[in-house]
């Protein structure tokens, strides 16, 4: 890294806007004022930097990472002053790795405009049980990049499951979800394809610790800037160079956290977890398993949480027979009831708990992986992969489901939406038991969210589609957007993608759509292709949809290389907000 240059006066070179080019034509006659260059300075992001203050008040700062090659995009932001104060300088983020990086920057010193020019040099990615280099990441390979959308900077979050030693940690106690151990792969591409920022998750996660557990999932940007997430037994909050704003082990009522950490509108978060400690209406203690929803303030303290065990049926097991793996069943002959008590008292004594498929609280029967905050009545939508989408409200109670109405208890059935078309007509059903219009129910499904247009957004996988057996070929999954009415208890389907695409496009799990305001885009990560092949050499999918449309804006084929790294989901980052 050196220090190097500096404009001589406070105006852009050649008439070029500051925000467009920061250094055009920048003499080398000057050395920086600055201090020291720090890379990874909190340790956890090695491809970002820190060029110290010096012990000088900057301020009015903006930071541009030149691109590499011909073809290279630039990262150009803001810097607050506040962010200036908070590092002690200002921050450098989305530096290639392995490479000497020209950064230019600009800030207001004493009164007086400068503008300098650095030379960084960021390590090669270092990742965890990674036999080469080339293997270390997933390769982003763009397809399609629309002009609009040249800018974009996406966030990964992939689990790598097939990681030699990484369970080597047993839970003595019943149930729990904490043997499911996977490591976190997390990084961000620009819309070249490029790596411009990873988190190094060997700072973090350790097979051996109860606290080191788990595949680090959820991630979000928050409403300042800021990323969350959560793995095993913890809960973060950094900034983009990798600053802790708070790392937090899981209040002591809950445990097993994956899948997804939401900031509300009231500025409270939502995490799904299990409970560390159940007594069933049987008398049995258990840990639960992927079925509780919790509220926690920024300070840490729950606030509220939902037990789905008793607000939804634990024993429905219509989509559990066709997930084409061992689950655990009411004994043969057993005829569910609508009781609770009585459900367990079937059991028997030879079902064994755990993170297993099976109905039962103590085992995987909701698998619940999205959460949304509907600000309009402070409810939450659930997406419970081995039941459906439910809305549930302040009360306990459920206001409905979006879902096949087939096994649902008394008490629920009548919470089913029933389909309709633009007028409000219920939709016929066909001689094999489909709706007109080619309305659908979403199937093991995932990301069940607001779209800010007073719509939900789902990614229907697909898996178990008409409650048919698993099945290797045929399958397709769809993004796809409802309207509800949930005073008439209807639901409206507006839009689909990805039915046409097939199997090239199906993905039987994980996976994400989320409405995108500032492009009028649907931001779509199939982000499981091929993981059902024998391989399992995943090729997720990463496209951007104009809204209501089919067109395709822009789509990445990323390619794992490496057996067990499967696609979770992925998200647009905006360094606007990030310092």
């Amino acid at each position: 890294m050196s220090k190097q240059k500096q404009s001589p006066d406070n105006q852009p070179e050649d008439g070029i806007p500051e925000g467009a080019c920061l250094t055009a034509g920048i003499p080398d006659t000057r050395v920086s004022r600055l201090g020291a260059i720090v890379v990874n300075p909190y340790g956890i992001a090695p491809l970002t930097a820190l060029i110290r203050d010096g012990g000088q008040t900057l301020g009015d700062a903006r930071v541009r990472v030149l691109g590499r090659g011909e073809q290279g995009i630039d990262i150009a932001y803001p810097v607050s002053d506040k962010a200036l104060w908070t590092h002690g300088g200002i921050p450098v983020f989305g530096l290639y790795p392995e490479h000497r990086n020209e950064v230019e920057v600009a800030y207001t010193l004493k009164g007086e405009r400068i503008r300098e020019r650095y030379t960084i040099y960021a390590p090669a990615v270092r990742l965890p049980s990674i036999a080469s280099q080339s293997g270390a990441l997933p390769r982003v390979e763009p397809l399609k990049v629309d002009a609009s959308l040249k800018n974009r900077l996406y966030l990964f979050n992939h689990l790598l499951t097939d990681i030699p030693g990484n369970r080597q940690l047993k839970w003595n106690a019943q149930g729990g979800a904490a043997e499911w151990d996977s490591v976190g792969i997390n990084w961000i591409a620009d819309s070249a394809g490029e790596v411009r920022w990873y988190l190094d998750i060997e700072r973090l996660h350790d097979s051996t610790r109860v606290d080191g557990l788990g595949a680090s999932m959820g991630f979000q940007q928050t409403a300042d800037g800021k990323l969350i997430w959560g793995q095993g037994q913890r809960y973060y909050k950094h900034d983009l160079l990798g600053r802790p704003v708070w790392e937090r082990r899981l209040p002591g009522k809950f445990a097993d956290f994956s899948h997804e950490i939401r900031q509300t509108a009231k500025g409270t978060y939502l995490l799904r977890v299990g409970s560390s400690d159940y007594r069933r209406d049987d008398g049995q203690q258990v840990r639960s398993v992927r079925d509780q929803i919790i509220e926690l303030d920024e300070s840490g303290e729950v606030v509220e949480f939902w037990d789905l065990g008793r607000i939804l049926d634990p024993y429905r097991a219509e989509l559990l027979h066709t997930l084409g793996k061992a689950a655990v069943f009411l004994p043969e002959g057993a005829a569910k009831g609508d009781s609770l008590a009585g459900n367990e008292a079937l059991e028997g004594e030879n079902l064994p708990f755990g993170d297993v498929p099976g109905v039962g609280i103590g085992r995987n029967w909701a698998h619940v992986n999205s959460i949304a905050h509907d600000p309009a009545d402070d409810g939450i939508i659930v997406s419970a992969r081995h039941q459906g989408v439910v809305k549930i409200g302040r009360d306990k109670q459920v206001k409905w489901i979006l879902a096949a109405p087939q096994g649902w208890r008394a008490g629920l059935q009548d919470k089913v939406l029933t389909p309709v078309d633009a007028e409000g007509q219920p939709l016929p059903l066909d001689e094999h038991g489909r709706y007109a219009q080619g309305f659908d129910w979403p199937w093991t499904q995932h990301t069940a969210w607001l779209s800010g247009k007073g719509t939900l957004t789902v990614f229907d996988n697909g898996w178990g589609r008409d409650f048919a057996p698993t099945r290797l070929e045929g399958n397709y999954s769809r993004a796809v957007e409802y309207r509800i009415d949930e005073a008439r208890g209807t639901v409206e389907q507006l839009w689909e993608y990805g039915k046409e695409r097939g199997d090239d496009w199906y993905s039987p799990i994980t996976s994400v759509v989320e409405y995108r305001a500032d492009s009028d885009t649907q931001l779509i990560y199939s982000a499981s292709v091929d993981f059902l092949t024998r391989e399992k050499l995943t090729r997720p999918v990463l496209s951007e949809v104009r809204y209501g449309t089919q067109e395709v804006l822009s789509e990445f084929r990323v390619h794992s290389g490496q057996p067990g790294n499967v696609g979770y989901r992925a998200l647009v980052i905006d360094l606007a907000k990030a310092f």
